[in-house]
């Protein structure tokens, strides 16, 4: 064997080089055939993917995509001017106060809110931010002047007494700070009792406006809010945002022309957050006319024109009263005293003891004394339409059963609020 390699030395060398070769290339062909094989597959996933791409409509083809990216900001448009109708009642009084220092409500709060997140620290009130924050613009009478047509504005979308005692706090929260009252419950207890105290006068009836009393259940008349004792500190953010709620729900039960306002009640003070929104639910029982009743909910349907959203959750109707089981009890009662009638009185017909009923056992000896002329007169009085045809007497007609309109409503509601606005601190 080795002489055989050493006579065919070159042969062998060739030989092996050759083998090292064709193994090397036959590596790199196993390789490239694999690589090979995930490109095809790449491919036809790339292929499935773009004809699942235009049988979608609109394809994203170049044109598409750019109409996508017009309706995108349509959307971030549309969805700024809806999200001041989330409890913003002030967004026009804050609008105004803008444009009179020069500028829009976005621009504006954007601004303020900036100002605040550079400002706001620990020993620093406020008060002395806001201060900073007007001096900023250095335009005094120009700051004088917006202040004042936002005062007349918002007066307009509350019961509170707006004025220069507070109209610095109400700009801020409509700027997206939540007010403190400046952590007095002294404050508080004034605020509450103030907007109370409207609402009250509005229960009451007007002549000139023709609207009639409303009465109160036993706690109604509190709207849900205790007036025999101080607020807790802690709590007087969140009672003042809940009475923004309470104080508009309240002028519109007031408007809607019910009777009677049994119940008023919440069912938490700091509402339910989800998301960017917090829902204050609540829970009101009226009685009226089912046309007023239909009225307060088609009022709280439309209040989002003012900058207010109810979600109306559930809404239960009984009537007050039932004429039909009236008139069936009268008649059992009629149908009983007659047959008490019968069996004390054999020798009466039975139509005549229904028609008399217990009035037969009556003694009829006086009745025999007077003389015909009182006799008659009596009747009269007793039945004017006494001897009228029973088709032209005026209760001839007249509806019975459905004739009362009156309705109690349970009504479950949410008010609800956009808070991602909202400052912190």
């Amino acid at each position: 064997m080795n002489k055989f390699v050493k006579k065919n030395m070159v042969l062998f060398i060739v030989s092996s080089v050759t083998l090292i070769a064709v193994l090397v290339l036959a590596y790199m062909v196993v390789r490239e055939h694999s690589a090979m094989q995930d490109y095809i597959r790449e491919t036809d996933t790339l292929k499935n993917q773009i004809k699942d791409l235009i049988k979608q409509k609109p394809a994203p083809v170049e044109g598409n995509l750019n109409r996508i990216k017009k309706d995108t900001q349509q959307y971030k448009d549309k969805f700024k001017e809806i999200r001041i109708l989330f409890g913003m009642p002030y967004y026009p009084a804050v609008t105004k106060f803008a444009q009179n220092m020069g500028s829009n409500f976005e621009e504006f709060q954007a601004k303020f809110a900036s100002f605040w997140e550079s400002n706001k620290a620990s020993g620093v009130t406020r008060d002395q931010v806001y201060r900073m924050f007007k001096n900023s613009f250095n335009a005094p009478d120009k700051w004088d002047k917006a202040i004042q047509d936002f005062t007349v504005e918002a007066q307009k979308y509350t019961s509170e007494l707006i004025d220069e005692n507070n109209v610095d706090e109400i700009l801020l929260a409509a700027l997206g700070l939540e007010r403190n009252l400046s952590g007095s419950k002294v404050k508080c207890d004034a605020f509450m009792r103030g907007i109370r105290w409207k609402l009250l006068d509005l229960y009451g009836g007007d002549k000139d406006k023709k609207t009639e009393k409303i009465e109160f259940g036993p706690t109604a008349s509190s709207f849900s809010f205790d007036s025999k004792s101080l607020p807790d500190k802690d709590a007087i953010p969140f009672i003042v945002k809940c009475w923004g709620a309470v104080d508009d729900l309240a002028k519109r039960i007031a408007g809607s022309g019910i009777t009677y306002l049994e119940s008023f009640e919440k069912e938490s003070l700091a509402g339910r957050v989800v998301g960017n929104y917090t829902y204050y639910r609540f829970t009101i029982i009226v009685q009226g006319d089912l046309n007023n009743i239909r009225k307060l909910i088609d009022t709280l349907y439309k209040a989002y024109a003012e900058r207010r959203v109810y979600i109306v959750r559930g809404i239960s109707l009984a009537k007050v009263s039932d004429n039909a089981e009236r008139l069936i009890m009268d008649a059992e009662r009629t149908l009983y005293a007659g047959k008490n009638l019968l069996d004390e009185n054999p020798e009466l017909k039975p139509s005549q003891a229904t028609a008399e009923g217990p009035d037969a056992q009556r003694p009829r000896e006086k009745e025999k004394e007077l003389r015909p002329q009182e006799q008659k007169k009596k009747e009269k009085d007793e039945d004017p339409e006494k001897n009228v045809p029973y088709y032209q007497r005026s209760s001839y007609g007249k509806v019975i059963i459905g004739a009362d309109k009156q309705c109690r409503a349970v009504i479950d509601l949410d008010y609800v609020v956009y808070t991602a606005l909202d400052l912190k601190g």
